[in-house]
């Protein structure tokens, strides 16, 4: 992506339709994979706190974890829900070289992901891009002046170094699977 294309809107539509109910209902079947990683989510001043993730695929070593340079490795979640498919078409679709890190989030009823800019080593080396799993009309990605409401196999990408945040003011969760690819 140029430099040109950043300076547009942080958030963009890709495509729709994609299919996701078979994933939607491997997660549901394996709710033991939620929270077995919570470096995200456990700190009380996290953006991310009191929301749920399922990783996918991330450095396993200590440097991940820090947040420096890592190579990203398949996690046993991967196979479990059967995801590598829809991250060689997200591949595929958006020409990318290398997949890094995916993780699948998950947004209660009533909570939000709190205004934060992701601006570690691997929000920095990756493109940013959602796969809608679940979500409600209400429920939006947002940056300052600009929100996108995706449905269920709605494919965007986002800048994540500007600040964004997301709201389910609804009564049903909101799951998205994030990868990151250049």
């Amino acid at each position: 992506m140029s430099d040109g294309q950043k300076n547009e809107s942080p958030i963009r539509l890709i495509q729709r339709g994609i299919n996701v109910q078979g994933l939607l209902w491997s997660i549901h079947c394996n709710p033991h994979l939620w929270n077995q990683h919570t470096m995200r989510t456990a700190h009380p001043d996290s953006p991310h706190h009191g929301l749920d993730d399922i990783w996918i695929r991330y450095g396993k070593g200590e440097e991940a974890m820090k947040g420096e340079a890592h190579e990203s490795e398949w996690y046993e979640a991967a196979d479990v829900l059967g995801v590598k498919p829809f991250l060689r078409d997200l591949m595929r679709a958006v020409d990318g070289d290398v997949m890094g890190g995916v993780l699948i989030t998950r947004i209660p009823p009533g909570a939000t992901c709190k205004p934060h800019q992701d601006l570690r080593w691997h929000a920095l080396e990756y493109q940013k891009y959602g796969l809608q799993v679940a979500s409600a009309p209400g429920q939006a990605f947002c940056f300052e002046g600009i929100e996108l409401e995706t449905q269920p196999g709605d494919l965007f990408w986002f800048e994540n170094q500007s600040t964004h945040w997301v709201i389910n003011p609804t009564n049903y969760e909101r799951i998205t699977m994030i990868a990151c690819i250049k």
